[in-house]
């Protein structure tokens, strides 16, 4: 029989109990159909009154923990060990696969290489011209090293066109916040980015759902919505979605720059992923640059540490617009991040990163693969998350709140739903510093845990 006791790190006496009842459910300290002493000498041993001890049972219950036989009393339920199935996911070290966080390759030693890069920046005497206040459009020899490795998708940027913006969320809310002066109808698709609808929440902006398929949003939809409803300006993750995965053929991309030239919508291409892909389809950009605005970060192919983002806008007013526009919000992107980028570019060495990460993905891509059904399973093999629809009984918010409890943190639909849309599924990151033994534990406790059939106590009510 259980021994009462409170966690003393909650921060309400019912919660504690329950967190004590679940580590020690984790700890294999108690196990199904373990007989919990009754209320009342819960209460008594606690020095608690009645009402916490039966909200504390209750929040167990909901939690899948505790089962109650009339008559009987309360017992451990018999599918707890479902959710800590795995010891090495119960040792109190929560397994974050929520956060697009690019892996750190096996290959390259990331840290290594920042330290040294940083070493050389120090033997230059340009190092100087970064430990001061900074252009807010960006030092020009670093707006130059940035239009160098935008080449691969744009085959020609001006570096005057070119921003240098402290990431792609904040260059995302400083191009909408310029674009607020004359517009304010957003299209999107109906899964997608979920800070574009903070941000256009924040600032006003409605925003409309574009039906998608496996190859992204549908072509026809969006001029069905450019009839009716008239948007202002198009917003799209090309390659590799987020979050579905999905990357638009050029067919499809030639279609839609005609569509937005026909009805006068602006473009924002959010291209965080480009660099991975081995056979790169023409960016929007490339195809109608007098409309296009296009973001590329390095959070996503390299660091998030690395908080540099370029932003290549339509033409040079644009560009001096938005500088205003940023320098009210953001003033300048990192000034040493910038110059390390900016000296990666110049030797090669950022290439070799995004390609070791590349691999990385890959590779955990394959332990996805071989662990989760392929009819569930969509993604890109060289992408840093996949996208696992769920089977009838699962819903997406009460799997992700199972997947917590197993000690699993993923992302459901529902945090990427625009509008309407009936998706049940989870986004699966496959970077952060885990290494791949963890992460193939983790697979397949959720693999587990989508095998239930049926969900005895449910986890969100």
């Amino acid at each position: 029989m259980w021994i009462p006791r409170i966690q003393s790190d909650a921060r309400l006496k019912y919660l504690g109990i329950v967190d004590a009842i679940e580590n020690d459910i984790k700890n294999r300290l108690l196990r199904p159909g373990d007989k919990l002493p009754a209320q009342r000498a819960i209460a008594e041993q606690l020095q608690v009154d009645l009402t916490t001890i039966t909200r504390a049972l209750n929040e167990a219950t909901k939690r899948g923990l505790v089962e109650t036989q009339r008559g009987s009393g309360s017992f451990i339920a018999q599918t707890a060990f479902s959710l800590y199935s795995l010891t090495s996911l119960t040792e109190g070290k929560n397994i974050d696969l929520s956060m697009n966080n690019p892996p750190h390759p096996t290959i390259l030693n990331l840290h290594d290489e920042i330290v040294k890069g940083l070493a050389q920046i120090h033997s230059d005497d340009s190092l100087f011209n970064h430990l001061n206040y900074q252009e807010t459009a960006g030092n020009p020899s670093d707006r130059e090293a940035g239009a160098q490795w935008l080449t691969a998708r744009i085959p020609v940027v001006s570096s005057e066109k070119l921003l240098i913006s402290s990431g792609a969320h904040s260059a995302l809310f400083s191009i909408l916040s310029l674009l607020k002066q004359m517009h304010h109808i957003i299209a999107a698709p109906a899964l997608t980015y979920p800070g574009l609808r903070a941000i256009a929440d924040h600032l006003g902006f409605d925003v409309l759902t574009i039906a998608m398929d496996e190859e992204g949003i549908i072509p026809e939809y969006f001029e069905q919505c450019c009839q009716t409803k008239k948007p202002d300006v198009l917003y799209l993750i090309p390659n590799i979605d987020n979050p579905t995965t999905a990357t638009l053929p050029t067919a499809r991309r030639q279609q839609l720059v005609a569509i937005a030239e026909k009805y006068d919508v602006i473009i924002i291409e959010d291209d965080p992923y480009a660099p991975f892909q081995d056979t790169l389809p023409p960016s929007l950009y490339s195809l109608a640059p007098e409309r296009t605005w296009h973001i590329a970060t390095l959070a996503k192919c390299v660091s998030p540490a690395l908080r540099v983002a370029y932003v290549v806008a339509p033409d040079l007013d644009q560009a001096l617009s938005l500088a205003e526009t940023m320098r009210v919000s953001n003033l300048m992107a990192p000034p040493l991040m910038t110059e390390l980028a900016s000296h990666w570019i110049r030797n090669g060495m950022l290439q070799k990163i995004t390609h070791a990460i590349k691999l990385e993905n890959t590779s955990r891509h394959a332990i996805a693969s071989a662990i989760f059904s392929q009819k569930n399973l969509t993604s890109s093999v060289v992408g840093p998350h996949i996208w696992l629809a769920l089977p009838a009984n699962w819903r997406a918010l009460e799997f992700a709140e199972y997947a917590h409890r197993s000690g699993i943190s993923i992302v459901p639909s529902s945090a990427f739903v625009n509008g309407t849309n009936a998706s049940q599924a989870v986004r699966i990151s496959l970077g952060g510093t885990i290494d791949s033994q963890s992460l193939t534990d983790a697979f397949n406790v959720l693999a587990g845990l989508i095998q239930q059939k049926t969900i005895r106590t449910k986890a969100i009510v």
